[in-house]
């Protein structure tokens, strides 16, 4: 089963317009908590509140498990997602492992689909949600020299994020719905324009590495 990175690329596009993002680093803390049927907790919290050590309770859900991860309860035929995530961790790992969940939520995965595939698309979605392509293409427009440690600081998307997005299949996302985010970005874009054009960095083997991640981008 071959994964859909344009479902998931497309959501997390309509998933900015929505909640109306219009500037970044994209904090999908937020998003979490107003998606109905969403319960979002710490480890700390939840060990506090089932009275358990808390290494004990990253050390139970398992080492795959350990920036954040995402339960499901059906009950009178309605899904509570519970999502639990590492508080201790930087700020941008737990952003990227909190999209990564909200991706696994808005894509209505549910276990029926083998866990690779599953893993792949919320992946993509997280890419898109932090990384807004309508962004990146409006600083590749501008020229300005966009290096991986602006990215980073932009987006919490550092050099091993940048490696799983190189890796992530060209897709194009609806050119309305691009123009949509582009709109919404576009009064922060030129307050870090101003700011980042006398600052950008001279040393052109810095320059970010998107790879395929903007290949055959449509505006």
């Amino acid at each position: 089963m071959t994964p859909d990175y344009q479902l998931a690329a497309t959501k997390a596009t309509e998933t900015l317009i929505k909640f109306g993002i219009n500037s970044a680093p994209v904090d999908p803390l937020p998003i979490l908590k107003k998606t109905p049927g969403v319960l979002v907790v710490s480890y700390q919290s939840l060990s506090d509140d089932l009275d358990r050590d808390r290494q004990c309770m990253i050390e139970t859900f398992g080492e795959k498990n350990q920036d954040a991860f995402t339960s499901v309860n059906i009950k009178d035929g309605k899904k509570l997602y519970i999502v639990t995530f590492n508080q201790m961790l930087s700020l941008s790992l737990v952003q990227r492992a909190l999209a990564r969940e909200l991706g696994h939520i808005l894509l209505g995965h549910d276990g029926t689909r083998p866990e690779d595939v599953r893993n792949e698309e919320a992946k993509c979605f997280a890419h898109h949600l932090l990384v807004p392509r309508a962004l990146i293409h409006m600083f590749h427009a501008s020229n300005l020299r966009l290096t991986e440690e602006v990215l980073g600081n932009l987006t919490g998307c550092y050099h091993v994020c940048l490696s799983c997005m190189r890796k992530t299949p060209a897709v194009n996302v609806p050119r309305e719905l691009n123009a949509q985010v582009r709109d919404q970005f576009i009064p922060y874009f030129r307050n870090f324009f101003d700011f980042q054009r006398y600052a950008a960095h001279k040393d052109g083997s810095a320059i970010a590495d998107l790879g395929t991640y903007m290949d055959g981008y449509e505006e």
